[in-house]
């Protein structure tokens, strides 16, 4: 049975990229050129390059390019890419030539099974500094605690994922570096069906952009964001069960010290009755608006 090939749209954000982009996109053709059950259109957003990154784009055929006059972050380029485009799936993947081009044959293999489809990260390309390695595991079991799933890689750049899903969430999606992580959690909370794909990361040319203990917290942050927006009541209840716990506690130990409650333990219980309240009506908020 004949089937009909994939509309892909290779998302290319680019900033200050001239050392590279020039070979990734050299891969990147080559490597399209044979996929037989895909046809691709490929759009390089220049997010307000200061170096000569622009005029390396505008020299290259086959691609369409599209500029920011200034820079407007990772989130912001993919999102002014994804909205130029029609086809029903999305392959981002970053400029600076760290991501093995090669995989993309697999991921639209796996594309007919799943709603998207991710480049989970190994290899000499990932940091194994143990201050990293902790934050990496701190954010994968908030979400596992938060979702069941522990997920191998929760921010990866190189990914597949059908178009529809970025529709579904665009309002969600920030402008910076958290683009890929707030798809990854919004789509799990959801029930898509995600399928990460090992492979080898490599050594960035150039420095990074990322600020580790900035983006650190920014990214916890967001993961808890999301958890109050899809279950409230699995991220308002256990904290205001354990708020009522340490009330009481504390109350029993006025009681026997003073021999009356204290203000503090009745504070304490209030916070948490004040906790699951907002996650009540959090939650019916939320199922209303499912509804619509």
């Amino acid at each position: 049975m004949h089937t009909k090939p994939l509309s892909v749209s290779v998302i290319i954000p680019v900033y200050n990229e001239e050392r590279v982009i020039a070979n990734t996109l050299e891969q990147l053709a080559a490597i399209t050129s044979q996929i037989k059950n895909a046809a691709f259109s490929i759009i390089c957003v220049d997010d307000g390059s200061t170096d000569d990154t622009g005029k390396i784009l505008q020299r290259i055929t086959g691609i369409k390019l599209i500029t920011h006059p200034s820079n407007r972050g990772y989130g912001a380029a993919l999102k002014t890419g994804i909205n130029s485009t029609n086809d029903d799936w999305i392959f981002i993947v970053d400029a600076d030539n760290t991501y093995p081009l090669q995989q993309l044959e697999a991921m639209i293999d796996e594309a007919s099974a799943h709603d998207m489809v991710i480049g989970s990260r190994g290899g000499k390309g990932i940091s194994f500094y143990p201050h990293k390695r902790l934050a990496r595991w701190i954010l994968r079991k908030i979400v596992h605690v938060l979702t069941g799933i522990m997920v191998p890689d929760l921010n990866s750049g190189m990914r597949l994922f059908k178009k529809s899903l970025y529709n579904e969430f665009c309002h969600l999606l920030p402008m910076g570096f958290s683009f890929t992580t707030t798809l990854t959690v919004a789509s799990l909370y959801s029930g898509y069906r995600i399928k990460f794909i090992p492979i080898n990361y490599s050594h960035r040319t150039g420095s990074s952009n990322i600020r580790p203990v900035k983006d650190f917290f920014g990214f916890m942050l967001l993961i808890i964001r999301l958890a109050s927006y899809f279950e409230p009541l699995s991220f308002f209840i256990p904290i205001s069960v354990v708020l009522v716990i340490i009330g009481i506690l504390r109350g029993i130990r006025d009681i026997f010290v003073v021999n009356s409650i204290g203000s503090l333990s009745v504070i304490i219980c209030l916070m948490g009755l004040q906790f699951f309240f907002t996650g009540v009506i959090a939650d019916v908020l939320v199922r209303r608006s499912n509804k619509k």
